[in-house]
């Protein structure tokens, strides 16, 4: 099948790691169909990637108006006749596709995601008002992370919205390829991994009541305060925090809001145990089975990390059946090919 796909994030132009984020979708999507991608880049051009045919229109990184997006979804209007199926893997750059012929994965809305700065909150109020109600009407099938982004959808439509999970590449998050860090005691430190949606003052709340317990996090850009056992890292490369998820003796996810998140993602295929609460967005990806809820502790302490693991090779056997990218493309093609 030939799939034209758009994106504003792809490998060279995204915040999130190389194995990270719905864009390795297309990877897997690739081994087995002829894939396209249009995304935004510094100049006009055409490359490949790995399996994937790559072509960039000319955008900035900062895009306040959407123009790298609209120039993404022009192109993907001009070259669409030449596809079998048109996939917007964000809702952001389906502003020119033709109508009743894109399929879209919805990973954010207002009211579902809540920002704490004005800033990043009126980009997600004009995205929704400019794209995302256009998209909706425009969209032949819409793809939902969560749940709660599902329901939220508008009721006229929801006859063409549908959840499937995101992915995660367990063919990289794989224990079996890391090594244990020296940094860190083995099995003795808690692991934290991004800061999107993540509730810092409940997390700022189990450092401190748990003293001697390492507190690892990776990419938090606000600092919980002055404690000894919290330690922050940044710019580490995608083989360090794997090998991060190998030594951890949990995964810390408290959150206040969520649709998908990758460091959960990661942590199972990892075999890791996540320590989450227990919300919308979490509950679609987590169970009872494979983490530990909050609201199952007597307290705060962490004193005994081990007792609270769960059996690691039952953890990554099961995402690999629900979340791993192979079983997630061939959901979506499903669609396509209705």
């Amino acid at each position: 099948m030939k799939i034209l796909f758009l994106s504003h994030q792809w490998t060279r132009n995204s915040h999130l790691s190389l194995y990270s984020g719905f864009k390795r979708f297309i990877h897997f999507a690739a081994l087995h169909n002829d894939a396209t991608l249009v995304t935004f880049g510094p100049e006009e051009t055409e490359y490949r990637e790995d399996n994937v045919r790559v072509i960039t229109v000319k955008g900035a990184k900062k895009d306040y108006f959407f123009s790298k997006r609209m120039a993404i979804s022009r192109k993907g209007k001009e070259l669409a006749g030449q596809f079998d199926a048109i996939h917007s893997i964000v809702s952001d750059c389906t502003y020119y596709l033709p109508e009743n012929q894109f399929t879209m994965t919805l990973h954010v809305l207002p009211g579902v995601v809540k920002y704490k700065e004005f800033k990043q909150n009126a980009f997600l109020f004009l995205k929704y008002h400019v794209i995302q109600k256009r998209a909706f009407r425009r969209a032949k099938e819409i793809v939902c992370v969560s749940r709660n982004l599902l329901a939220a959808i508008p009721q006229k439509y929801q006859s063409k919205a549908r959840f499937i999970p995101h992915g995660v590449d367990t063919e990289f998050w794989d224990p079996a390829l890391a090594k244990m860090p020296a940094a860190f005691p083995e099995g003795g430190y808690v692991l934290c991994v991004g800061s999107h949606g993540l509730d810092m003052q409940l997390f700022r709340e189990f450092i401190e009541a748990n003293p001697s317990v390492p507190f690892v996090m990776v990419g938090v850009k606000e600092r919980l305060g002055d404690h000894s056992n919290a330690h922050y890292l940044t710019k580490i490369s995608d083989e360090d925090l794997r090998d991060l998820y190998l030594g951890a003796g949990l995964t810390f996810r408290p959150m206040l809001f969520a649709t998908a998140n990758n460091c959960i993602l990661e942590s199972l295929a990892m075999g890791k145990t996540v320590l989450a609460n227990r919300i919308a967005g979490v509950t679609d990806y987590l169970t009872d089975d494979t983490c530990v809820f909050m609201d199952t502790l007597k307290d705060k302490s962490l004193a005994n990390l081990q007792a609270l693991r769960l059996d690691p090779i039952t953890l990554r056997q099961t995402t690999i059946e629900k979340f791993g990218w192979p079983r997630i493309v061939n959901d979506y093609l499903a669609i396509y090919n209705q």
